[in-house]
């Protein structure tokens, strides 16, 4: 800190002079002018003030956040005008900071309670156990003086017994002696509440035993069931009486039975012999035995002991699930009945199929119904849009993402050149020619914050880049050269964006040239619907120059204001979602993979499932190189990981069970199986039969390699847009990477063109490829490589013969001969008649016969040619019906080699 004047203090805080005056004055502090002088001390002395007085307001512990944001909106006028108002949002929060000295007292009593409250349930449990205890002793007492009373009268029972044994034996009468017992009514009393009270403890402990007793019993009951049983078995135990003591016999009997069959097994020799046996013998009675004792006793149990499956009685209707396609075995299988049975219902409805072929989703609907079970209809992607759904579910709260910018527009126009202009690099000077071959992904912090840009080619064989770059985006800058206009692909971009729904923002490029015309380009983009805002329209235009940087701010405006306007909002939360940009195989680290993450948060080691391909995570990094961790929406970023390249436009979700990411990566790889083989089998017997009798098509048999999936795609395309009816394009062979042995031989099978584009052949196949003769060419410009296959193309074209009338001569009189037969004499009317050239006979200007000159006579001598003017013999071979006036015409034929 410095001294320096309140008017500057104040522009540094940013408060009004006013205020900070008066703040100064409050502190006690001499200064009370803006151009007075404020020292470093005074400065402390009024900032500890501040402080002092911000503590003791009731806005201690509280701070505020406000948000301001400002927008355009355009409203409908009665004039037929757009009309422009301006919405500004405010928004306030006040966050209020707990106090630590409060929390801290409420823990502690919290804490105080919960252990008051553990104290008594402690005593209470205490006194609870204490109270059993004195219970069961008293319990065990009274039992013990029963025992002692019952065994007191049965000794004097005994004695009894034996004295009266002993009259007997003696023959003295036996005279029975009945004690005399006098008591009062109170002993009397007591006496009965005595016994009713050891009547009940007696009671109560009986029955407490009888439940023990239970218990023990149904665990063996069931250890014993799984021993002697190969299946699960289950035993229901009724019983009539509800009283413990009747639950126990019932386990005891049940424990008699199990301990009878077990001493029978053993001496029986093992179980399988023992239950095999019929009810006969003494296994059979004690079975009989024991079932009537169990009746005898009021009991009633179920077969526990007989096993086997019985007959339902209500039929099972299932709920089967019907994909697209479905196997007829699999059909049967879903409804738990014979194959037969299904392809016997198809025949009734006329379709003729076997077990292992496939039926539609409609019939197979029709068939469960028949059946008399619930047909489900399901998509053949239920297990992606599961994945999706549940993805979708742990999505956290939105927030505000960065936009996704696609720049597109016609070859050479400067699309490159002005993200260059933006990113403050060269990436155009490392383009072959000059000219993007592929997508390219960057984000770029500027000052108006992360702008994602997708650079797309402008060539015509990159048709689907762009209309996938079209489709990934949120904004389209539509390139636009001043000094050319608008030109085909810069249509084509404008229908991708429409197609793709995405706005649009025009960027006038090349404006610091002299022959730029921004008013014919807008005249041009009028035409095609796109009608700036300065003319009444709603699409922004930016007159930019890559070169100079001129208009940058201004784009950059614009894309952030066409941003804000639509409320560009994803989660950080979650697995991850995007889109495959590009693809491609690199020596030693395998498929490469370019991400634009739309969704969540990608990080390293997480599952990826990417079209039909599916990996972890093992590296991940930026678009210049740096390893990173994590990348949230709107970020590209390469990843390794796959083991193979996918397609570019695939779908990339992250996902946390492998079983379920490889079934629905297997299922997309099916379906793309089917879509090939689809494909090939195109040509059906109708074209077979048509084509015949026909000359074989000359084709140019073509093995592509390229070094990303987007190119090869585009290549693709344009090559085969390249054939037609007399000449066609075959591509045998394609893929991703460097040029093996495998595409060599290949070629060479297939008398094929081995093309690498930004790729080149490893060792192996360059020896090969000598050792073969096989010419492997490479390419790193587009409009090279498609010339080159359009020369291929030519050199199979049929050459095309064009004819040159060299002379005409016209026939005055006919001489017979019967030597030479008809001879003709005739002048030269034009040109000249060559003895060794065809001739033609015209009669009426009409071709009457076609062939060439036996003789070609000047007077006697014989000449090799005669010229306009002159007369001349000749002789026509092969044909003497030749009459006055006749014409012969002399031509010459030329093969011209022909190009596409």
């Amino acid at each position: 800190m410095t001294d320096k004047s309140i008017q500057e203090l104040a522009v540094k805080v940013g408060l009004p002079v006013e205020k900070l005056l008066d703040q100064v004055r409050e502190a006690g502090l001499p200064q009370t002018n803006a151009a007075d002088q404020i020292s470093n001390e005074q400065q402390d002395r009024l900032m500890t003030h501040l402080k002092q007085g911000q503590g003791n307001q009731g806005n201690a512990g509280k701070i505020t956040l406000k948000r301001k944001t400002t927008s355009t909106a355009k409203l409908a006028s009665t004039s037929g005008k757009a009309k422009t108002i301006n919405v500004e949002v405010r928004k306030k929060h006040t966050f209020t900071k707990p106090d630590p000295e409060q929390i801290k007292a409420e823990a502690l009593a919290k804490a105080e309670a919960e252990a008051k409250v553990a104290e008594e349930r402690k005593a209470k449990q205490a006194a609870e156990q204490q109270e059993r205890n004195k219970a069961e002793q008293k319990a065990k007492a009274t039992l013990d003086a029963m025992r002692a009373a019952q065994k007191k009268q049965t000794e004097k029972v005994t004695q009894k017994a034996e004295v009266v044994v002993k009259r007997r034996s003696t023959n003295k009468p036996i005279t029975k002696v009945t004690p005399k017992v006098t008591e009062t009514a109170e002993q009397k009393k007591a006496r009965e509440a005595q016994a009713a009270q050891l009547k009940a403890t007696e009671e109560a402990v009986r029955r407490k035993a009888a439940e023990e007793a239970q218990q023990r019993t149904l665990e063996q009951m069931r250890k014993m069931a799984s021993k002697y049983s190969g299946d699960e078995a289950t035993t229901t135990i009724r019983v009539i009486d509800d009283s413990p003591l009747a639950a126990g016999l019932v386990g005891q009997a049940y424990e008699d039975s199990f301990n009878q069959e077990d001493r029978e097994i053993k001496r029986g020799g093992g179980a399988k012999e023992t239950r095999g046996q019929k009810k006969g013998g003494r296994r059979g009675q004690e079975e009989q035995n024991f079932s009537h004792n169990q009746h005898k006793r009021g009991l009633k149990t179920s077969q526990s002991n007989k096993h086997g499956f019985e007959k339902p009685v209500k039929k099972q209707i299932y709920d089967v699930e019907i994909g697209e396609t479905i196997v007829v075995a699999d059909l049967a299988q879903k409804m738990a009945i014979k194959v037969r049975e299904v392809i016997k219902t198809l025949m009734k409805m006329g379709e003729l199929v076997t077990q292992n072929q496939s039926i539609d989703q409609d019939t197979a609907a029709l068939v469960v119904e028949e059946m008399g079970h619930k047909p489900i209809l399901v998509s053949d992607t239920q297990a992606e849009d599961n994945l999706l759904e549940a993805a979708e579910e742990a999505r956290g709260e939105l927030s505000t993402r960065p936009p996704v910018v696609t720049i597109m527009g016609h070859v050479d126009h400067g699309k490159t050149s002005l993200l260059d202009c933006i990113r403050r690099s060269k990436v155009a000077a490392g383009e072959a020619g000059g000219i993007t071959q592929h997508i390219g992904a960057y984000h770029v912090k500027t000052e108006k914050g992360i702008i994602t840009f997708l650079d797309t080619p402008g060539h015509a064989a990159f048709t689907a880049m762009r209309s996938r770059g079209a489709k990934a985006t949120d904004i389209v800058v539509l390139v636009v050269a001043a000094d050319d206009g608008v030109m085909p692909q810069t249509a084509e971009a404008i229908d991708h964006a429409r197609a793709a729904g995405t706005p649009i923002i025009v960027a006038i490029n090349k404006m610091d040239k002299e022959s730029a015309d921004p008013d014919r380009v807008l005249n041009e983009l009028t035409a095609k619907e796109i009608v700036p805002e300065q003319w009444g329209g709603d699409v922004p235009v930016a007159k930019v120059s890559a070169h100079s940087g001129q208009g940058i701010d201004e784009l950059l405006d614009l894309i952030s204001i066409q941003a804000e306007l639509m409320e560009l909002k994803a989660s950080n939360e979650g697995a991850a979602q995007g889109v495959v940009i590009e693809s491609r195989v690199d020596k030693g680290r395998g498929a490469v993979t370019s991400i634009l993450v739309q969704n969540g948060t990608l990080h390293v080691g997480d599952l990826v499932l990417a079209g039909s391909a599916h990996g972890r995570v093992r590296a991940m990094s930026d678009e210049n190189g740096k390893r990173i961790k994590s990348a949230g929406p709107s970020i590209p970023v390469e990843i390794l990981g796959l083991p193979e390249a996918p397609m570019a436009g695939d779908e990339v979700l992250v996902v946390n069970d492998e079983k379920k990411a490889r079934e629905v990566a297997d299922a997309r790889a099916d379906r793309e199986r089917q879509k090939r083989l689809e494909r090939q089998s195109s040509m059906r017997l109708e074209n077979i039969m048509a084509s015949m009798g026909k000359k074989d098509i000359p084709t140019v048999n073509i093995v592509l390699k390229t070094d990303v999936r987007g190119t090869l795609e585009a290549l693709t395309v344009a090559l085969n847009e390249l054939s037609t009816d007399e000449v066609k394009v075959r591509i045998i062979g394609s893929g991703v990477g460097a040029i093996t042995e495998s595409d060599v031989t290949l070629a060479e099978s297939s008398d094929g063109v081995l093309l690498g584009f930004n790729v080149r052949a490893d060792a192996t196949a360059r020896q090969k490829s000598d050792q073969d003769g096989i010419d492997i060419r490479y390419y790193s410009i587009i409009y090279e490589l498609i010339d080159d296959v359009k020369d291929a193309m030519s050199g199979k074209l049929a050459p095309e013969h064009r004819e040159t009338i060299l002379g005409v001569a016209q026939v005055r009189e006919v001489f017979r001969s019967s030597k030479f037969g008809a001879a003709a004499g005739c002048m030269v009317m034009e040109g000249v008649i060559h003895r060794n050239k065809p001739i033609r006979v015209l009669r009426d200007d009409v071709v009457v016969f076609q062939g060439e000159l036996e003789s070609l006579r000047r007077y006697k001598d014989v000449v090799d040619e005669v010229r306009a003017g002159m007369e001349c013999g000749l002789a026509v071979k092969g044909y003497n019906d030749i009459k006055e006036l006749d014409k012969i015409e002399v031509y010459s034929v030329q093969m011209v080699k022909r190009s596409l």
